[in-house]
């Protein structure tokens, strides 16, 4: 620690707080640290100084009120006196050059100023570089010790914070193993949540027997939230970082794959979709079974059946040969039914809870899926003007008539149907105590989650 803290002594006695971005231009080493470079310094910085003490004072000896000092690139310094008052010229007045107008002189203490600057100006930048390579070349001796302590002092300041960070957040320790299954309980977002007081978690499992889940919902910015935070999860968990959730057990992921949003290369005169497919070959070239895929919607921009029917192909590809943990978001719900013969996948949904005049998305995903893509209520909740929904609605339902499709299909779920017997219930109870004009969305919303599950 003793040759670091030379090294450090060091550096601040000789190198400046805001050096030069270029090495060889000077201004690099710091006042008061080479004799030379002050020198140096002081000529250059005292250079207009003394010029105009001298050119007073010739002016003045010599009663020559129009004399000046001058400087061009051909003729370097000079003193230059209009021709009506070349008779006051004294003898030690060197001449140099004859214009029309006026004459030009040099003198020795001019020309010794001339070359002590000139020689300032080019050597000052050389000598600063010089002591650079001087005092890079002692830090390189102690190369081992300093790059020793600052790893050191990396991990702890990278421990650290990830520990304040778990302990301000309530973060879990998850537990890594060499297992196939993924297992995170309550797991939230761990941007998002320091935004929204009332973030809803989610759990998510991923096994053997199920490691592929297709995810159907409205088209709202949710699902992206819902796909990101799961492989946010998994990168946190490998870098050593406690995770947002109750429980995680994560397994050795050698690769996170994520297809969920894409623009186009105009560079490259690439389309979106011509993008996305680029980034699905990626995933399918490069995945494994220990990795973690997350892919929502990467055949937009194209027509309807073959949309659909890539989307069948990838699906199929990831179910059958690379077997990677994959959370799959789509709106083709003819997907539900073709992927019964998928094996190992399973389908989910968001809770939607809806009637003829509201619509409210739970943010809660449950196993089973929905045949409805909610587009036409998501474009009410954005302001589309109630018309144009009318004319929208209309045509929905005329190409779904003719394709043999129900209008207004609603959730459905893979755990058969419950029969509700008539009495009474804690649910009623429920009900009867819940004070309705003291109640916040977010508690009606928990309120009819825990209602539900009495049922």
């Amino acid at each position: 620690m003793e040759n670091i803290l030379k090294i450090i002594d060091l550096l601040e006695k000789s190198i400046k707080d805001d050096p030069s971005d270029t090495l060889t231009a000077g201004e690099i080493i710091k006042d008061w640290y080479d004799k030379k470079v002050d020198e140096y310094r002081q000529t250059i910085e005292n250079a207009n100084t003394w010029l105009a003490d001298y050119q007073a004072k010739i002016s003045s000896e010599n009663n020559i009120s129009n004399l000046k000092i001058k400087y061009t690139w051909i003729s370097w310094y000079f003193i230059e006196i209009p021709k009506s008052q070349v008779d006051k010229i004294p003898d030690y007045f060197i001449f140099k050059q004859s214009l029309v107008w006026a004459s030009r002189y040099v003198t020795l203490e001019l020309k010794e100023f001339e070359q002590r600057f000139l020689e300032a100006q080019n050597s000052k930048a050389s000598r600063e570089y010089e002591l650079f390579l001087e005092i890079r070349a002692e830090i390189l001796e102690n190369f081992s010790d300093i790059k020793n302590i600052s790893d050191t002092t990396t991990n702890i300041d990278f421990l650290s914070t990830l520990s304040q960070v778990a302990y301000d957040n309530n973060y879990t320790k998850p537990e890594i193993t060499s297992s196939y299954d993924l297992e995170i309980v309550a797991w939230r977002h761990p941007v998002i949540e320091k935004w929204i007081s009332d973030f809803i978690s989610n759990d998510l499992f991923l096994d053997k027997n199920h490691f592929v889940h297709i995810i159907t919902w409205p088209n709202m910015w949710w699902k992206s939230t819902f796909l990101r935070q799961n492989a946010l999860i998994i990168l946190m968990a490998h870098i050593w970082s406690f995770v947002p959730a109750k429980f995680a057990k994560i397994p050795l992921t050698d690769k996170i794959f994520s297809r969920v949003w894409a623009s186009d290369n105009l560079f490259l005169w690439q389309s979106t979709f011509m993008v996305e497919m680029q980034e699905v070959a990626n995933i399918l070239n490069n995945s494994t079974s220990h990795s973690f895929v997350i892919i929502d919607e990467v055949w937009r921009g194209t027509s309807t059946y073959d949309g659909m029917s890539l989307a069948w192909a990838i699906l199929r590809e990831n179910h059958d040969h690379i077997k990677a943990k994959t959370l799959f978001a789509t709106h083709y719900h003819e997907l539900i039914d073709e992927s019964k013969i998928l094996k190992w996948a399973k389908n989910f949904s968001v809770a939607v809870w809806e009637n003829d005049e509201n619509l409210v998305f739970l943010r809660k995903v449950i196993s089973g899926w929905i045949k409805k893509s909610f587009g036409l209520e998501v474009a009410r909740i954005a302001g589309i003007w109630e018309s144009t929904l009318k004319e929208a609605r209309e045509m929905l339902k005329n190409l779904e008539q003719k394709h043999n499709k129900p209008f207004a299909t609603q959730l459905f779920a893979d755990e058969p149907k419950i029969e509700y017997i008539e009495k009474e219930s804690e649910v009623e109870n429920i009900l009867k105590n819940i004070d309705v004009n003291n109640l916040t969305p977010i508690e009606a919303l928990n309120k009819i989650f825990e209602m539900k599950k009495k049922i």
